[in-house]
């Protein structure tokens, strides 16, 4: 006996669906039609969870926020906490199919009209405020370079990541994207913190 999928499951799903169909063949491909065959159910039945694909376009942006922002964050200091902000974003995007083009194109932004390039803007702006916060935490404890500017370094991790999305999209990391994520974080946390004198 199968067991009916919530209407909460199925929006996700259906969200999940067309996260991958836009980030990995673009917007010609997002239709009713493509989305129920990649969730495995007639296209009619899609229109019982959402009232149109516009509204299906903004359940896919509250999905990415959503994944974007799933993991835990630490409680500890600012690094730690930047630190988990970073890794769950490389994680997030690298292992989530087609997330990275929704992120870094208009593609999401047209779709949803004239809300979505505010909605994509917001997105992005709350993840540099994120870094700017624990940045400024960072430097108010001198854990931080003396010579560091906090605006330039925001500007320096926010792309990182985007580096690194790229490079895993294009499949060009030299070693497995979990040991990548930890190399990158530590050549970045160098870059930023201070130095320990030994005594």
């Amino acid at each position: 006996m199968t067991t009916r999928k919530s209407s909460e499951e199925r929006r996700r799903e259906i969200a999940d669906a067309a996260i991958k169909i836009i980030g990995e063949r673009g917007l010609r491909e997002f239709t009713a039609a493509q989305i129920a065959r990649e969730v495995g159910i007639k296209d009619g039945t899609i229109f019982r969870h959402f009232k149109n694909m516009n509204e299906i376009t903004g359940a896919v942006l509250d999905r990415v926020q959503e994944l974007l922002v799933s993991a835990p964050r630490s409680t500890g200091d600012p690094l730690e906490r930047l630190e988990s902000f970073v890794l769950s974003r490389l994680h997030s995007v690298a292992t989530q199919p087609g997330l990275q083009s929704l992120i870094f194109s208009d593609q999401i932004s047209h779709a949803l009209g004239d809300e979505g390039p505010r909605r994509v803007a917001a997105l992005r702006d709350r993840g540099r405020a994120f870094v700017r916060s624990c940045l400024c935490e960072a430097a108010e404890k001198d854990l931080l370079r003396d010579d560091l500017d906090i605006e330039s370094a925001v500007v320096l991790v926010t792309g990182m990541v985007m580096g690194f999305l790229f490079a895993a999209k294009d499949e060009a990391l030299p070693a497995p994207v979990g040991e990548m994520e930890k190399r990158v974080w530590m050549t970045l946390r160098s870059m930023l913190e201070r130095t320990q004198v030994k005594s």
